[in-house]
């Protein structure tokens, strides 16, 4: 009898813990889970989306989003920057080194660097630029500041 009564009640367990998943799901808000969450996109606002040009037009620069304004040795630096559709390549110029944005689809342009040990004496503010370029050869720039500590 014991037997029964202890596989009855492993039997009915699953459907149990099954009728207790499935009430809650629907009764948290939405809201309150992307905010108890790290985003992990360098931008929680959405960006627009990129500008449909020729590929004769000037390039154009619609938005640069960066995960933080300062970076620590060790650190990922990610960016996204949206342009316009004739762009085949964007790059990040900082001191003489150039690195080039992958581009995920027309327009949208993505960048993740993880930034090597960096000596006590070259912590200080760089002035970058983002720099988006089309096949006829003419460039669009974008100032930016990366802080270094």
């Amino acid at each position: 009898m014991l037997k029964f009564a202890f596989a009855a009640f492993i039997a009915a367990a699953p459907l149990t813990a099954f009728a207790q998943t499935a009430t809650p799901l629907p009764s948290p808000s939405p809201a309150v889970s992307p905010s108890a969450s790290p985003s992990p996109s360098p931008s929680p606002t959405p960006l627009p989306t990129p500008l449909v040009l020729p590929p004769e037009a000037p390039p154009q620069i619609l938005a640069v989003a960066i995960n933080g304004p300062v970076f620590h040795s060790g650190d990922t630096f990610l960016a996204r920057v949206i342009t316009s559709t004739n762009v085949p390549a964007v790059e990040l110029r900082v001191v003489g080194k150039v690195v080039r944005f992958d581009r995920i689809d027309f327009g949208i342009w993505q960048l993740s660097y993880k930034l090597p040990h960096i000596p006590r004496r070259y912590l200080r503010d760089y002035q970058a630029q983002i720099v988006a370029m089309n096949t006829v050869n003419v460039y669009v720039s974008r100032d930016i500041t990366l802080s270094l500590r």
